[in-house]
């Protein structure tokens, strides 16, 4: 599952638009496919999604069986979904959601996707295993400008989400941090360095051990040593990624 949202402006909204975003998926699609092995017919690849899209693919709170779910080899199937777009907290408690292109800045809570239910109905799919990339930021902030208007986001603190067991989740950053774009908007930091370290360079000295297989704290050093640092050089920003891997609760 590929999702590039980068148009958020075309139906005259106040959010700004996320100018990586189609860069970004088409570069992630090169990957799965190259490096991965997936086959082009087993992806669902949007771009721009709607609200209605995504409930379509991946379930409402009350009904968790979308499209991926009817997709999906019981105990084979090894699912993967990346998201570049938009994220944002809303509602008073900040539930984090992800940003549909469709959303209205002032209704997130209305017309956004809840972070929340991706990640439980991604926990009862009867896969072999999820994988989660998410290239967004929580914070409401953007490298772009800001998604709530003439709110502060000092105001709403995003909060974090439980991961089910089964699902590992690889964030661009905190859900306080804003995710950083390449100098020239070409590319977002975190996915630029997450394919370099996926694709080996995480498992080399110093960061791995050059065994031919990227572990988690492999992956977590290198992005430490690359994202965090570019980040920080370029933009004087804070931006560490966050793996987390759900446990039995």
């Amino acid at each position: 599952m590929i999702i590039g949202n980068a148009n958020y402006g075309r139906q005259g909204k106040d959010i700004p638009d996320v100018t990586p975003a189609y860069a970004d998926a088409a570069a992630m699609r090169q990957y799965v496919t190259e490096a991965l092995g997936i086959r082009e017919g087993n992806i669902i690849d949007l771009r721009d999604s709607t609200s209605a899209q995504l409930v379509r693919v991946f379930g409402s709170k009350d009904n968790h069986k979308g499209q991926l779910h009817d997709w999906v080899l019981p105990s084979r199937s090894r699912v993967f979904v990346y998201y570049s777009g938009h994220g944002a907290p809303a509602g008073d408690e900040g539930t984090p959601y992800l940003v549909p292109s469709d959303a209205d800045a002032a209704r997130i809570n209305l017309n956004g996707y809840p972070l929340s239910t991706l990640y439980d109905n991604l926990g009862k799919l009867p896969a072999r295993s999820v994988t989660v990339v998410l290239e967004a930021c929580f914070s409401g902030v953007s490298q772009a400008g800001s998604l709530l208007g003439n709110m502060s986001p000092i105001a709403i603190r995003p909060k974090g989400v439980s991961i089910p067991p089964n699902v590992t989740v690889i964030a661009a950053g905190s859900v306080d941090q804003m995710a950083t774009w390449e100098q020239d908007q070409s590319q977002g930091l975190f996915t630029k360095y997450f394919m370099k370290g996926m694709s080996g360079e995480a498992d080399a000295k110093p960061h791995g051990n050059s065994d031919g297989e990227v572990e988690w704290g492999e992956l977590d050093a290198y992005l430490k040593s690359t994202l965090t640092y570019w980040a920080r050089r370029y933009y004087g920003r804070d931006q560490t990624a966050q793996i987390v891997v759900g446990k039995p609760r």
